[in-house]
């Protein structure tokens, strides 16, 4: 009897002892499940936050320089890259001052599918090495990335782009990893982009003017109220210049409307590159084109006016027989003090009116030349 006493109560030891011992690992197992869900639940948030913050951006290059900041430093990835697919430069030209000061260096434009074919030749996402071959193609400038996830952008069954998800941790991308949320972020991504290039397209569209690619006078109104509640606010005046292209209609009447197109471009282009990158050239109507040159008073003003009416001199046109085009111009002052007179519809209108002014008296003392005329705040007073 007390030897069986003794088996069994050494059973029921050895049975509570294994029933402790499994308790421990399931409490092991709901707490590794508990951090998982929470991870779950951490990273959900994350890429809910990111399509938020995806869809908030209103252009391209907003989303672009969110992608490979932001972005990258949300989820703790070392390199974000995007190969675009841009067959008629409408992303180069949105994105055309970014790209010249390299603001931009983990984007790549192609003009073909090739590249984007070679790398999701299903469309589907790569995720593991990134070796010698795929490193260069996506990764030029990331030597360390060891891993990534290559996410396709697609819209309507077409390939549109490539973003690379990098990582120095060999082990951060690997195969057997899901990747649901990741492939909706691709599906968002792809979405933004389609979107913002539509909407800075069609804006583009419709504020410059299709000939001469500066602003056109819708876009130049605009602007020019802008920079007269710039005027109020900041105290410093505002030029504003009007220059008209001598005896046009005689060069159209000699050497053709296409010889006159190609003037109003060359001319366009010459006054934007000699401006500062404050001021504003638009295409104000047939010939004449208007310049925004904030923060000048009189003297700069006039010293601005007359440095491009002889860079329009210089132009070569070789299709008028080596004649040379020359520019008549007129120039007035926004101040403050005019800017507390009127409001700024009604200045903007006395503005254009006196600069007008201001341009016929250089035709009349026989073109090729700058006049001003001084905006008086009794002429703003009378436009109420």
């Amino acid at each position: 009897m007390e030897v069986a006493a003794f088996a069994v109560g050494n059973a029921g030891m050895n049975s509570t002892g294994g029933l402790e011992a499994e308790n421990r690992r399931f409490r092991r197992l709901v707490h590794s499940m508990r951090q998982e869900a929470d991870r779950n639940q951490s990273l959900l948030h994350a890429f809910f936050a990111a399509d938020l913050e995806l869809l908030s951006c209103n252009t391209l290059e907003q989303l672009l320089a969110y992608l490979f900041t932001p972005f990258r430093e949300r989820f703790g990835l070392d390199a974000v890259t995007l190969i675009l697919l841009d067959p008629e430069e409408t992303a180069r030209d949105l994105l055309g001052e970014a790209l010249r000061q390299n603001q931009l260096p983990n984007l790549r434009l192609v003009a073909r599918q090739h590249l984007l074919r070679d790398i999701h030749p299903q469309q589907e996402i790569y995720r593991g090495e990134a070796d010698g071959p795929l490193r260069a193609a996506c990764f030029p400038d990331h030597p360390a990335v060891v891993s990534c996830a290559l996410l396709p952008l697609v819209r309507e069954h077409c390939l549109i782009g490539s973003l690379g998800l990098g990582s120095v941790d060999p082990q951060r991308f690997h195969g057997d990893l899901q990747y649901d949320y990741v492939a909706h972020v691709a599906s968002v991504v792809s979405v933004c982009i389609e979107n913002s290039i539509s909407r800075e397209t069609l804006q583009h569209l419709s504020s410059v003017d299709g000939l001469t690619r500066v602003l056109n006078r819708r876009a130049l109104n605009h602007r020019l109220l802008q920079e007269i509640k710039r005027c109020n606010r900041s105290g410093e005046p505002l030029a504003y210049v009007l220059l008209d292209i001598d005896h046009f209609k005689l060069v159209n009447d000699r050497f053709g409307h296409l010889a006159g197109d190609r003037i109003l471009r060359v001319v366009a282009q010459r006054l934007s590159e000699r401006v500062r990158a404050t001021d504003t050239v638009a295409r104000y109507g047939g010939e004449e084109f208007a310049i925004l040159l904030p923060g000048c008073d009189l003297n700069e003003g006039l010293r601005l006016a007359e440095a491009l009416r002889e860079a329009v001199g210089e132009i070569q046109f070789p299709e008028l027989e080596h004649e040379n085009v020359t520019a008549s111009l007129g120039l007035t002052i926004c101040t403050r003090g005019h800017t507390e007179q009127a409001s700024g519809s009604m200045l903007a209108e006395a503005i254009v009116r006196c600069a007008d002014h201001a341009l016929y008296a250089s035709k009349r003392q026989g073109r090729n030349r700058t006049n001003s005329r001084i905006l008086q705040c009794e002429s703003v007073e009378a436009l109420r």
